[in-house]
């Protein structure tokens, strides 16, 4: 087992700065019925839950750890972005395009 490291991280403040995040890209809600800071508010408590757990694993462990489950909602945004633009009448041009915005995104 790891060292256990507390890292203290307070839910309004992960909240403003996912705000800020997605100020420059926000996320497409269209007509959903969600409520947008509920929703964000879910995310992040869910992060947060994820950084517990990963407060106990290796410093080399907790960065493969966050890569890999950042690597991975990346991976289900592009699907989910792919099968919209499919229904939309995806073509193989739009699916290079999407891919060189992954490769190519910064914060």
């Amino acid at each position: 087992m790891g060292t256990t490291h507390h890292v203290a991280v307070d839910l309004n403040t992960l909240m403003n700065v996912v705000d800020e995040l997605c100020s420059n890209d926000p996320p497409d809600y269209a007509d959903l019925p969600i409520d947008e800071t509920e929703l964000r508010q879910a995310c992040c408590e869910g992060a947060l839950r994820v950084l517990q757990h990963a407060a106990e694993l290796k410093a080399d462990e907790f960065v493969y750890m966050m890569l890999g489950a950042i690597t991975k909602l990346l991976e289900e945004n592009a699907l989910l972005y792919a099968k919209q633009m499919q229904r939309a009448g995806l073509n193989q041009e739009d699916l290079e395009a999407l891919l060189t915005r992954m490769r190519g995104s910064s914060m």
